[in-house]
């Protein structure tokens, strides 16, 4: 069969879908793969690795390298931030993105999008393609037991509060994209979760039950498959002499990295880390980009630039990090507690969901977060039992396989 992926957004976002359409390659399928790439990566050479075909659906001069999502003002999180990315980081791709939904409509048998893929759902309707939904995060699937603002009031308030919601969102998102659909005659979209964001026919949800146990009201068409992770030979790589050195000369270090977050302010955030682990007293390993910033001299801290997290942070004892869905779950894979410094979007979602099950620290916000007070959760979370639960969690989740169960949930169907 042929199948198109589509997808828009960072690494969590691109990194899923190429897991999955290698596994998809793997048991015969053909595969291609469109992306839009917010800050403008070009993802090409890990898909050329894999021999899949690849479109980059990115508008020509849009989104300089300089422009930082994280810089919205609004609550990090909220339904004005993500109106803010969507009009700022998605409006603006959106002819460029329809072309490449039309291209992976007409030329599959089969197409994948993901939640937000305005435009492959057009494309999907225009060309009669059968089209799945994948989720990376749980909150865009509506469940009555789960409140979309993270206050649990009760069924019926999270009834309203997801209705109310739905419709704000209906009228105000993808605006640029809805354009799209009334030239090409077809009706406007009256609900973003009943036809977008979830599908009639399969919709992936790529989260492991051992963080976010589903829903007792979601759908037989709505499948929780686990995280979507690249083949090992992908994802871990050997770790260099002098790293593995300074891991083995003393205590298990902690881990420090706010992953693609960084690169939009570099200086600050580099320097929120040294300190806070110069105040924790912990030996500490620190990813940043050292080619822009100077190195400390502290023998204490380790710099690296790139690390495969599988390969480094089982060595570790606690994770300083952003709250990405991908950093999120290589965290727990390794059976390894947390401390979340969230900077937008889903992060808070995913620090709440750590701390709520015990393997992290308090939640922390990035545009309040010193360096006393993530040293103070550093400290706390390493004399809690976050360690031991984690690592219970960590087990469990090895145990998955999140590629083999949506490739398997796909096979099942009759399109």
């Amino acid at each position: 069969m042929k199948i198109g992926l589509q997808t828009w957004g960072t690494d969590g976002d691109f990194f899923p879908f190429l897991a999955l359409a290698i596994g998809l390659k793997n048991v015969g399928h053909q595969v291609m793969i469109a992306y839009t790439s917010i800050d403008v990566t070009d993802y090409s050479e890990h898909a050329g690795a894999e021999e899949i075909k690849l479109i980059k659906a990115n508008a020509e001069g849009r989104i300089p390298g300089d422009t930082n999502p994280y810089a919205i003002d609004a609550k990090a999180g909220s339904f004005v931030e993500y109106t803010q990315l969507l009009e700022q980081y998605f409006d603006p791709h959106s002819e460029v993105m329809y072309e490449a939904s039309k291209k992976l409509c007409q030329e599959s048998d089969l197409v994948i999008g993901h939640a937000v893929c305005h435009t492959l759902l057009t494309a999907s309707e225009q060309f009669k393609c059968p089209r799945i939904s994948l989720v990376l995060t749980p909150l865009v699937v509506r469940s009555n037991t789960v409140s979309p603002v993270g206050i649990q009031l009760g069924s019926v308030i999270n009834f309203f509060l997801w209705t109310v919601g739905g419709k704000v969102a209906t009228s105000t998102w993808f605006k640029a994209a809805a354009e799209i659909r009334k030239r090409e005659g077809l009706p406007p979209v009256k609900s973003l979760q009943k036809e977008l964001f979830t599908s009639e026919l399969l919709t992936l949800v790529a989260v492991s039950e051992a963080l976010t146990p589903r829903p007792k009201d979601w759908a037989d068409t709505v499948q929780m498959t686990s995280f979507l992770n690249l083949p090992t030979n992908n994802s871990v790589g050997e770790i260099p002499e002098d790293l593995q050195a300074f891991i083995e000369v003393g205590a298990a270090p902690i881990y420090m990295t706010f992953g693609s977050c960084m690169q939009f302010d570099v200086a600050r955030s580099t320097k929120l880390l040294i300190e806070a682990a110069q105040r924790s007293g912990k030996r500490a390993i620190i990813q940043s980009d050292w080619e822009k910033i100077k190195k400390p001299t502290d023998p204490n801290i380790f710099c690296v630039t790139h690390m495969p997290h599988a390969a480094v942070f089982p060595l570790c004892s606690l994770i300083v990090h952003h709250g990405g869905a991908g950093t999120t779950q290589a965290a727990l894979l390794a059976g390894k507690p947390s401390v979340v410094v969230a900077h937008g979007f889903d992060q808070p979602y995913w620090g709440k969901q750590l701390e709520t099950l015990g393997v992290a620290g308090k939640l922390l916000q990035r545009e309040t977060t010193t360096s006393a007070n993530l040293a103070t959760q550093i400290d706390a979370v390493l004399h809690s039992n976050a360690a031991e639960t984690a690592n219970l969690v960590g087990q469990k989740m090895a145990k998955e396989n999140g590629v083999d169960k949506a490739v398997a949930c796909i096979s099942s169907l009759r399109t």
